[in-house]
């Protein structure tokens, strides 16, 4: 973990009270897939996690949801602006742990971000992974240019499928829906999300790994605030996840 100062370079809405942000800076080589950063803001004590949706040597890309009032001020940040993070944080997804089987990536709303990046790893590997993506409403929909971007860049074509529970836009119902039967049972799910959407993926017979969301303060594992009880103890969403296997999570 370091501090690191960042530009913003952009920062602007993707989708109903969603907001894509560009930052410019010294990111290194060492981030993740499944890893986030704490972003400083201003006038307030605690920093804001937000997943890596992307990143190179000097840029990093993330996606988010103003739900308070940290992300409300992250979404009134012009270009120029200075932000302060702490970086890389979190374990991430271990992709070895997948094998041959079909790789299957599973973002709900703001956790489509995580799967943005380790669809890229995939294809770096050699993958072409199905990417399924879950929101409420069409309004909410956001990052399909984002894959099909990926798809250009790396020649290998992605399986992407959206879903939303009202039927505004793509497959309607939840991510579930938009699964093939054989997917549920030989495929290797990766995913992030809100716990109902997880702990339906949860009860199906394939194996994985899921990104758990907590409330944090610290983000690296002093404050012991986001610890949960899992089949193998007590971990902290911050430092010990917040990837954690699918088959120890306690629901």
């Amino acid at each position: 973990m370091r501090k690191e100062c960042f530009v913003v370079d952009e920062n602007v809405k993707v989708a109903a009270d969603t907001y894509k942000m560009i930052l410019k800076g010294k990111v290194g080589d060492d981030i993740r897939a499944g890893q986030f950063v704490n972003v400083g803001i201003e006038g307030l004590y605690l920093r804001r996690p937000i997943s890596v949706a992307g990143w190179n040597r000097d840029s990093l890309t993330l996606y988010y949801k103003t739900v308070g009032k940290g992300t409300a001020l992250m979404a009134g940040m012009g270009c120029g602006e200075v932000v302060e993070l702490l970086l890389p944080l979190g374990n991430g997804f271990s992709r070895e742990l997948a094998g041959d089987k079909q790789v299957i990536l599973i973002g709900g709303g703001v956790g489509v971000p995580p799967m943005m990046c380790l669809a890229e790893e995939f294809l770096k590997d050699g993958k072409n992974p199905v990417v399924i993506l879950g929101f409420n409403s069409k309004d909410q929909v956001f990052g399909e240019d984002g894959f099909q971007e990926l798809e250009s860049v790396y020649g290998r074509k992605i399986d992407l499928r959206v879903a939303t529970m009202d039927g505004s836009y793509g497959v309607h119902g939840t991510v579930l829906d938009a699964l093939k039967e054989e997917e549920k049972d030989s495929g290797y799910l990766f995913a992030c999300g809100p716990k109902p959407m997880l702990k339906a993926l949860g009860d199906l017979p394939a194996k994985g790994q899921f990104s758990l969301e907590a409330r944090m303060a610290c983000g690296f594992g002093a404050c012991m605030g986001c610890t949960c009880e899992t089949k193998t103890g007590s971990k902290r969403i911050c430092k010990d996840g917040p990837v954690l296997l699918k088959e120890e999570i306690k629901w």
